[in-house]
Parts: structure tokens; C-alpha cells; sequence
């Protein structure tokens, strides 16, 4: 198991390195921040699903008990979620939105990951499926807890402020239970390859996400570009926007799954 969370750290790293964290400036105002926020709903509503199915097929008492908790104290985030969307938007997302295309990026992700929990695998993995998503948890609620501290947001948001990351704190004697119990697991060659497989895959379905988010970010600066530009050109110099949304379908995010299998 030494190899597969070393191979988690290596992954988390460089998933710290993703542009998107670098385009995550403090620069606007809180709402314009964190205007890629409302693309997350698909993932943070799957995610409790992909908790509450990964510690149901598990077959080990033991190992049941682990993630059957860690389900539970995950449980209520994703209201702080819609409270905080609500905050920063002054509403909420419809169903149509929800499935439109601005979402598509972060749907796929969402099936790839939760398309891992239907694999016929052994427990353990399902064990160490939860450690990949804690990383990337940490990666990204360190950042936005940043964001949300220096905008004066915290008295505000839960979900993206260090409100969560407390959260998070509260847990440690849970994630130290979980750390030794992975540590002390010992993997058998053909379960090591599955595991270090799968983190491959979860870490680039989140990849897949954060593109999308990016994309989003580049718009945003766009559209706030656009007025300051028209003063300055006529109407008929004016070029299309200088970003275009890469609408793929579930194709890259498969096609990854299919070279990993």
C-alpha cells in the first residue's frame, strides 16, 4: 500500500499544480471570485451518492464501518453548498441548467468517478477511493478558504470558507484512523496495479473538471473585457470572444478509462 499512497501524494501535487488554482485570483469581488462555483453542483450532489454506494458494497465488517463513517460526516456539506451558491448568486440552479452544456465537463467528471464505485473490486480499493477524494478535497478547500478569508466571506459561506476546512479539522482523528488502517495494508501485485490505476483515473476525471472550470474563469474575464474594448474600437472592428468552450462529450474522460483498464 506504500507505493499507491505515495503515488496519491505525487497526484495531489500535481493536481495543486492545476491552472485553474493559479486563475483563482482575489482581484474582484467575492460573487465574480467565485463565479465558476455553481459548475461544482453536479459533483457535490453525485458525491454524497458515490460515498453513501462505496461503503454499501463493501463486504468487510471492518472496512464498512470506516466508510459508512467517513459517509456520515460528510453528511449536511452539500447544504452548505446550496446555501452558499444561494449567497453568492442570490438563487438557485434549475434542473435545465443543471444538464446544459456550461455543466457538461463537470457531469462527466462526476460519471467517471462514480462509475468507479460500480467496478467489482476489492475493498481495500474502495478504502483508498476515499483517500483520493480527501486529497483532492484538501487541494481545493485550502484554496478557496484563502479566497473566501481575504474577501471578508467567511462570516457568509460555509462551503467554501474555512468554515469547512474546521470541518475538516474535527475529522483528523478519523483521517489518522484511516491512515494507519491503509498503511498497514499490504496489497498483493494485481491489486496494487488496480489501485494505482483508479487513483489515475479519479485524478483525471478531476482534471476534467477543473478544465471546465477554467474555461469558465477565461470567460469571465472576457466578459468583463468586452465593454472597455468597445470604447476603444467600433462596433464594426469588434472580434468574436477569444475563448470558445470545449463542448466535448464523455469521449476524453473514456477514452482515459479505457487506457488505464
Amino acid at each position: 500500500m506504500k507505493a499507491v499512497l505515495q503515488h496519491i501524494a505525487v497526484c495531489e501535487e500535481r493536481f495543486a499544480s492545476h491552472p485553474f488554482f493559479t486563475d483563482l485570483k482575489q482581484d474582484r469581488p467575492i460573487e465574480q471570485v467565485m463565479a465558476f462555483a455553481p459548475r461544482l453542483t453536479f459533483w457535490v450532489m453525485t458525491f454524497q451518492d458515490v460515498l453513501r454506494l462505496n461503503a454499501h458494497f463493501i463486504q468487510d465488517a471492518h472496512l464498512k464501518m470506516l466508510a459508512t463513517r467517513h459517509h456520515a460526516e460528510e453528511g449536511g456539506h452539500d447544504q452548505w453548498f446550496e446555501d452558499d451558491i444561494a449567497q453568492l448568486t442570490g438563487g438557485s440552479l434549475s434542473i435545465g441548467a443543471l444538464y446544459g452544456k456550461a455543466h457538461a465537463k463537470t457531469r462527466d467528471a462526476a460519471y467517471a468517478i462514480i462509475s468507479e464505485v460500480y467496478r467489482p473490486v476489492d475493498d481495500r480499493l474502495r478504502i483508498v477511493l476515499l483517500w483520493a477524494l480527501e486529497s483532492t478535497s484538501h487541494v481545493f478547500f485550502s484554496r478557496t478558504a484563502i479566497v473566501s478569508a481575504a474577501q471578508g466571506a467567511d462570516e457568509r459561506l460555509k462551503y467554501f470558507s474555512d468554515h469547512h476546512m474546521q470541518a475538516e479539522a474535527q475529522h483528523a482523528m478519523f483521517e489518522q484512523e484511516l491512515a494507519a488502517e491503509l498503511e498497514a495494508m499490504v496489497l498483493e501485485p494485481e491489486v496494487r496495479r488496480d489501485a494505482l490505476a483508479m487513483v489515475e483515473r479519479i485524478y483525471g476525471a478531476f482534471d476534467t473538471m477543473f478544465d471546465g472550470l477554467r474555461i469558465h474563469l477565461e470567460h469571465e474575464r472576457a466578459d468583463q473585457a468586452e465593454p472597455r474594448q468597445a470604447t476603444v474600437a467600433p462596433a464594426a472592428s469588434r472580434v468574436e470572444e477569444p475563448f470558445e468552450v470545449d463542448e466535448t462529450d464523455f469521449s476524453d474522460v473514456a477514452l482515459a478509462v479505457d487506457r488505464a483498464a
